[in-house]
């Protein structure tokens, strides 16, 4: 099959999007994909098979809404009229751009959509796709026939357990700076943990960039309230770390924490499992990923005294220990997540809409 592929940005060292560069090349690499076409709004590094081809809309070259809808057209017109299936990833916008193309040429619309936000693009998204993808329940929110969902798609060969686990204590925790995270319940939950007998040596490191909602001033607040809180010298923020360089990170810490609200799994803390780390979340949608261990990584609420004991606890266990939980935590994301078992999942989808359109 030939398939079309719309996506915010390809580009491998991406801190954000850097996971799509390996989607893309497993999904051009399926034995029943022929050819992958790639139109993107922005596209930096890249290194794909050759049955793939990217075509950008030019944002990274500065051009303005109407000229990277125009490259838009440019871009389509050539590939549709081969196209067998349009794949939507996240953006609904972009899929829209592509509507009058898909339904001239009578080509079905699979739409990926994972997020908490019910917006009038999506809805108008829904109405036209054929199938909508998603990686979890949470993760999609209108109610819908159309719904098929997939899990996400975790890389478990590069994010995989170290040989050697790290005797450090260090903390980490994944996402872009935004007061969804809740950054602040971990700073105060540091504070707590370090005044602590035996806890001193306890070092926190955030990997994220700011976002355009909230842009540096938040950041600038995170550490102030670390100051504040006399824990300035235990949290790090490590900024933007790019996708291809995170599998390194977990592998050096001791445990991770992701304090986001049910909505959807987070692929960080999939990450994290699968690099054998255990990990605190708020996130109810792991709890059975979590199994009999989630009286000890499950938050119920945001109480930074909590968090602090599920740190102190998991921190006060030998390494022999920890690794053991994280190689069960591993094993059950392998079983549910790998992206390879994804691509086939999505590949299926695929035959399936080109089959019934």
């Amino acid at each position: 099959m030939r398939v079309l592929m719309l996506t915010r940005r390809v580009d491998k060292d991406d801190w954000l999007a850097g996971f799509a560069h390996t989607w893309i090349e497993r999904l051009a690499c399926h034995e029943r994909v022929e050819r992958l076409d790639v139109i993107c709004l922005e596209m930096g590094r890249h290194d794909l098979p050759s049955s793939v081809h990217v075509a950008s809309m030019g944002k990274e070259r500065g051009y303005g809404r109407l000229r990277e809808l125009w490259e838009f057209q440019k871009a389509i017109a050539p590939v549709i009229r081969q196209a067998d299936v349009l794949f939507g990833h996240m953006i609904p916008r972009y899929t829209l751009a592509a509507a009058p193309w898909a339904l001239t040429h009578r080509v079905p619309v699979v739409q990926w959509y994972t997020h908490r936000q019910v917006t009038l693009e999506l809805r108008l998204v829904h109405a036209l796709a054929a199938r909508v993808v998603t990686a979890s329940p949470e993760s999609f929110r209108l109610r819908s026939e159309k719904l098929t969902v997939l899990g996400h798609g975790i890389d478990t060969e590069r994010f995989r357990p170290p040989a050697h686990p790290s005797e450090e204590r260090l903390v980490l925790a994944v996402g872009r700076l935004s007061p969804i995270k809740h950054y602040e319940t971990l700073i105060e939950a540091t504070a707590r943990l370090v005044a602590r007998p035996g806890y001193q040596d306890v070092r926190i490191a955030i990997a994220g960039g700011t976002t355009p909602q909230h842009g540096e001033a938040y950041g600038e607040h995170l550490r102030a309230l670390a100051r504040e809180r006399g824990v300035s010298d235990h949290v790090v923020f490590l900024g933007p770390v790019p996708h291809r360089e995170m599998h390194t990170l977990y592998r050096q810490a001791a445990v991770s924490v992701n304090l986001c609200p049910t909505g959807g799994a987070d692929k960080a803390v999939l990450e994290s499992m699968a690099c054998g780390l255990p990990v605190v979340v708020r996130n109810r949608t792991f709890l059975p990923l979590l199994g009999d261990e989630a009286e000890r990584l499950w938050l119920p609420e945001l109480d930074p005294d909590l968090l602090a004991d599920r740190l102190a606890d998991l921190l006060l266990w030998p390494v022999e220990r920890r690794q053991a939980l994280g190689g069960r935590l591993r094993e059950r994301v392998r079983a549910d997540y790998d992206l390879d078992g994804l691509i086939g999942r999505l590949v299926t989808v695929f035959e399936e809409v080109i089959a019934g359109r």
